[in-house]
């Protein structure tokens, strides 16, 4: 059996005084692609950007990418610990967050060349190569803000990869895109899949996450009301949130 990337055991965060998170388990093995669906509100993001701090965490833990994460880190004290984890754990959000300054190839090459200290060169190479991987090596001298959404997410997924991630987190990759360009970013995210990239999925797009997650799970409320595989998850979903998840499809 493959080895564990992810390992959470009781996971549970407050936002104000509200329990966003109650007692999350999740375990995502290498080569595994896991989507997380459910309601707004429910605690997808939260669980997202809580596997690498981004959000802390109340209670539980955390083992990623061989790095262990519990409350109480702090930015400063734990800054090696932490930089580590997302070295090694790739995040693409909902919008982007390109560098406004640097063209695609510059945004691409910024993380091996400043945090891994890679030869210029061979950071041309490598963001050329992902650059080409997700059909914008045309556009590599291009600036933000001339492409369109869909170029600017298959960018942002591209800078992610630069840094060879042992696991990527990508969070509604196509919630800010307009629907005709959604399937350009969808088939990069499943030629991942098929490559045997780690990834775990925040989607509300559900024959994709059909099409392309070995598993899925349906979170709601900040606990997981049930998973499985996809197929059997939306054929004959056990839970209410499950059930409206199918009314969706």
């Amino acid at each position: 059996m493959s080895e564990l990337v992810v390992d959470v055991r009781r996971l549970s965060t407050r936002l104000g005084a509200r329990m966003a998170l109650r007692d999350v388990d999740l375990q995502v093995r290498r080569g595994e692609v896991v989507a997380i669906v459910g309601p707004s509100g429910g605690g997808k993001t939260t669980l997202l950007r809580g596997l690498n701090y981004l959000t802390p965490f109340h209670g539980g833990s955390v083992e990623i990418a061989g790095q262990r994460l519990e409350p109480g880190l702090s930015e400063r004290r734990d800054a090696a610990r932490l930089r580590e984890v997302r070295r090694r754990v790739g995040m693409v959000f909902q919008h982007f967050h390109l560098f406004p300054h640097l063209d695609v190839l510059g945004n691409v090459m910024e993380a091996p060349r400043h945090v891994l200290g890679m030869d210029v060169d061979a950071c041309r190479r490598r963001a050329e190569t992902l650059l080409n991987r997700v059909g914008l090596l045309s556009h590599a001298r291009a600036y933000p803000q001339t492409l369109s959404g869909g170029q600017q997410q298959r960018a942002a997924i591209a800078r992610a990869l630069a840094m060879e991630p042992e696991i990527l987190l990508l969070d509604e990759p196509t919630s800010a895109l307009d629907p005709q360009l959604v399937d350009e970013v969808l088939a990069v995210v499943a030629d991942l899949a098929a490559a045997g990239q780690t990834m775990i999925i925040v989607t509300h797009e559900m024959r994709f996450a059909r099409r392309v997650a070995h598993r899925m799970i349906v979170l709601a409320e900040g606990q997981v009301q049930e998973q499985g595989a996809p197929s059997e998850v939306l054929t004959n979903p056990r839970s209410a949130a499950g059930r409206s998840l199918v009314g969706r499809e």
